[in-house]
């Protein structure tokens, strides 16, 4: 009895893809917000309105960071992910190509698009394993992109309230 190797090794899930991705994020150096995080920058977020100048500048800060971090970080995934979709694209055109010229030198018919990226997907190791990274890194996008529209409107709303403060202070009423 011999053992296919793909039984010995543990088989791919979606699920294991978006494992991936909450590993990658908590490896990040920037954390989730949540209701207590602040704590440590001894600033509180969840009474911004109330917020000394010091600490609005420290949130700002914070934030803004942050932010530049995530949209290079994304950068990074997109860059990443455009790369593995060529290699992708050119290896399933090469294979297409190579299963219907075989097939048609067999006799055998053409298959339907399905049914030759079906084939292709099982033949081809490569190319299933290339999908499945672009499949990881496209969650990973996903994951990085909600954290860095959360900075984003962190850092947007502490605007908003740096803005009202210079108008009160400007003397223009608010209304």
């Amino acid at each position: 009895m011999t053992l296919k190797m793909e039984s010995l090794e543990p088989k791919w899930t979606p699920m294991k893809a978006l494992t991936k991705a909450d590993e990658y994020i908590k490896n990040l150096p920037v954390q989730p917000i949540s209701i207590g995080w602040t704590k440590e920058y001894d600033v509180d977020f969840s009474n911004l309105m109330n917020s000394s100048n010091r600490e609005l500048e420290t949130f700002i800060t914070m934030f803004g960071g942050y932010r530049a971090y995530l949209e290079t970080e994304l950068a990074g995934i997109t860059a990443k992910k455009g790369a593995l979709e060529a290699a992708f694209d050119e290896g399933f055109a090469t294979a297409s190509y190579t299963v219907n010229r075989d097939r048609e030198e067999g006799g055998q018919k053409r298959l339907t698009k399905e049914e030759l990226r079906g084939a292709i997907l099982i033949t081809y190791d490569g190319l299933r394993e290339l999908r499945r990274d672009v499949i990881e890194l496209e969650v990973a996008f996903t994951r990085v992109g909600g954290l860095l529209n959360t900075y984003k409107s962190a850092y947007d709303a502490v605007s908003r309230i740096v803005t009202l403060r210079t108008l009160t202070k400007d003397g223009i009423k608010i209304g």
